[in-house]
């Protein structure tokens, strides 16, 4: 499994007890502004012009939570916004939450359920619901 952190949290299982997985998806996206000209004159040709040195990341993750906790970090990364250090299999990187969305389906348990994991059968809190997350590299 590929790791993936965001501000020092650990979005990678940390063991095979834990009952949140790791992201589903990561969509990482970089654009090059391009812009096309006709040059002047009798051959009337067409050049094409990178118009900026530096272009930003872009991450898409998809990540489920299983537990309250998981859920609880999430919602605080979002709300917060950034910049956070994102560490990836695809670089570090200083990024910002853009947007994010929470989907909970007819199915996904939410508190105050409470299911038994682990061999010593401990309850943990749940709430189940599949996060996407929308990070944009920083260039303050």
């Amino acid at each position: 499994m590929a790791i993936f952190w965001i501000n020092g949290e650990s979005l990678t299982p940390r063991s095979e007890s834990d009952p949140d997985p790791g992201p589903k998806n990561q969509q990482w996206h970089k654009v090059n502004v391009v812009k096309v000209e006709q040059i002047p004159g009798a051959g009337k040709e067409w050049v094409t012009i990178r118009t900026s040195d530096k272009t930003l990341w872009d991450c898409t993750l998809t990540i489920r939570s299983i537990s309250k906790t998981r859920y609880t970090q999430l919602k605080m990364l979002c709300e917060m916004g950034g910049p956070y250090k994102v560490v990836s299999p695809n670089g570090v990187f200083w990024m910002y939450i853009v947007d994010f969305n929470i989907n909970k389906d007819e199915n996904d348990k939410e508190e105050p359920l409470k299911e038994y994991i682990g061999e010593e059968g401990v309850p943990i809190p749940l709430n189940v619901a599949t996060w996407t997350i929308r990070l944009q590299e920083e260039n303050d």
